[in-house]
């Protein structure tokens, strides 16, 4: 009936499916509501297991916030800072102030960055298979 204020029941309920359906954005409850409320330890257990999902969630926040940019950022001036000397490199050649072979960015510098970048691809993906694998060894 509109109008009419929920009973208990009703009002459990509708926590319930809150919980269920928004997971770790579920509020905390304190010892005294979880009394005055009457939550069962079922649904004590259910509270505590979404802080805990909203704590995790947290850390991936903080993650994506803080270290993505700064891996980024890292490798944007990495890159920023070889496309200067390849350029530096090509004023060199075409004022003939060095030859060929005198190259800043030569074969080895290639290869050092082929390395790196295998080594990071690698990380990343250990990382994501440590994630979506948690219980197995590496």
């Amino acid at each position: 009936m509109p109008g009419k204020p929920p009973s208990p029941n009703d009002a459990r309920q509708e926590e319930e499916f809150l919980r269920g359906f928004y997971g770790s954005d579920v509020p905390e409850v304190g010892l005294k509501e979880v009394e005055e409320r009457g939550y069962s330890i079922d649904e004590q257990i259910a509270l505590h297991h979404a802080a805990l999902r909203q704590q995790d969630a947290n850390l991936r926040k903080w993650m994506v916030d803080r270290v993505v940019p700064a891996f980024l950022w890292a490798n944007g001036l990495t890159l920023a800072a070889l496309g200067l000397l390849v350029v530096l490199d090509e004023i060199n050649l075409a004022s003939h102030l060095i030859a060929a072979g005198d190259r800043i960015i030569g074969g080895q510098v290639i290869m050092a960055l082929l390395g790196a970048t295998t080594v990071q691809v690698g990380a990343i993906a250990a990382i994501i298979a440590r994630y979506l694998f948690p219980g197995r060894p590496p």
